[in-house]
């Protein structure tokens, strides 16, 4: 389901109410404009260290620049759009488990992990003893 220019405008005129999955792809590139400044941010810093003392406001800026240009870009791609945007449809589609089944779920993996841990040790134990008295120490 591939979306058009003309239904992510309609889908940018409603209120906030009435996204649904928009505020989710509109959240995924907020994300990823943010984790875009980050990295630039790193990466022009690093490269600058190279070459001379870095200017961090210098640098900052230009990341900030780059991942907003990179956001824009992204979002006003129809195919980018479109396939965060099904992507966003087919995680509403999801039952993701209540809040009590999660906890049970954690209780299981935690005793399940304490038993294989217990079980693990003594198995170290043993052979540890094993190999003393195979090695004599």
């Amino acid at each position: 389901m591939a979306t058009t220019v003309e239904e992510h405008n309609v889908a940018s005129d409603y209120g906030a109410a009435s996204l649904g999955t928009a505020r989710w792809v509109q959240f995924t590139f907020i994300v990823l404009a943010l984790t875009a400044f980050w990295f630039f941010d790193h990466l022009i810093s690093a490269v600058w260290n190279i070459f001379a003392d870095p200017n961090l406001n210098v640098a900052t800026g230009c990341a900030a620049l780059i991942a907003v240009v990179l956001g824009i870009i992204l979002y006003r791609n129809s195919t980018v759009y479109g396939f965060v945007s099904e992507a966003a449809v087919e995680l509403s589609k999801v039952s993701w488990p209540t809040r009590k089944e999660t906890w049970n779920q954690t209780i299981v993996v935690v005793v399940v992990s304490i038993i294989s841990a217990v079980l693990i040790g003594i198995f170290d134990s043993v052979w540890v003893h094993i190999t003393d008295l195979i090695y004599g120490s």
